[in-house]
C-alpha cells in the first residue's frame, strides 16, 4: 500500500494542542473524526497533564529534600560545639573508596562532660602534638560540620532533575506503547473500511 494510504491510516497528528483538548473532551463534532482520533487526542492530552504533574512532583521532591536537609543542618549546627584537641599520633589516610582519601589522627580533648579521645579529621601530614579544632555534639562525640547551603541546594536540584527524568522515561514508554496500539487499531479500521469502499470506488461492484 502507498505511503499516502499508510499516512491516512494513522490517527491525525497535525491537530493543535487546543484541538486535541477539544476532541478529548468530546467537543469536536467533525463528522470525519474517528473514534481512534478521539482516543489519540485523549492520549495527547493525558501526556501533557502527565508532564505538568511530573514537574510539580519534582518541585515538591526538591523542596522536601531542601527542607529536611536544611533542618538537619540547623540541628547539627545548634548541637555542635568547637573545642581545641591535641593529636596524639600522626595523620593517616582513611576511606580510600571511590577515590576519596581523608586524613585522620588520634586526638584528645577536654569537654564539659569530661575528657574525650578519638580520631578526628586533620590536614594531610599533621604531626602528633598539633592543636586542631574539633566539632563535638552534646555527648562529647566528634561530629562533622553541617552541610553548607550550596550543597543542600545542589542536592535538591539533583533530586528534582532525577525525579523529572524518571517520570519522563516512564511516561514516554507508556505513551509509545499506547500510540503503537492506536496505530495498529487505525490500520485495522482502515483496512476494514477500504474493503467496503474500494469495490465502489474502482467500479468493480
Amino acid at each position: 500500500m502507498s505511503a499516502a494510504a499508510a499516512t491516512r491510516r494513522r490517527p491525525a497528528s497535525h491537530t493543535t494542542l487546543r484541538g486535541h483538548v477539544r476532541r478529548a473532551a468530546g467537543r469536536d463534532h467533525n463528522p470525519l473524526c474517528r473514534p481512534v482520533d478521539r482516543a489519540y487526542s485523549r492520549l495527547v492530552a493525558s501526556a501533557v497533564l502527565t508532564a505538568l504533574a511530573s514537574f510539580v512532583l519534582a518541585a515538591v521532591a526538591a523542596l522536601l529534600v531542601h527542607h529536611v536537609e536544611t533542618a538537619d543542618a540547623r540541628d547539627t549546627a545548634r548541637d555542635r560545639h568547637v573545642v581545641t584537641a591535641v593529636t596524639t599520633g600522626p595523620a593517616e589516610s582513611v576511606d580510600p573508596r571511590a577515590g576519596r582519601v581523608r586524613e585522620q589522627a588520634p586526638a584528645r580533648w577536654t569537654y564539659p562532660v569530661g575528657p574525650g579521645a578519638g580520631h578526628v579529621s586533620v590536614p594531610a601530614g599533621t604531626p602528633a602534638g598539633t592543636a586542631v579544632a574539633v566539632g563535638l555534639n552534646g555527648a562529647g562525640q566528634p561530629v562533622d560540620a553541617p552541610r553548607s547551603g550550596e550543597l543542600i541546594v545542589a542536592e535538591a536540584v539533583l533530586v528534582g532533575l532525577g525525579t523529572v527524568l524518571v517520570l519522563a522515561l516512564v511516561a514516554d514508554g507508556c505513551f509509545a506503547l499506547r500510540r503503537r496500539r492506536l496505530d495498529r487499531r487505525a490500520e485495522r479500521d482502515w483496512e476494514s473500511a477500504w474493503e467496503q469502499v474500494e469495490p465502489r470506488w474502482s467500479g468493480r461492484r
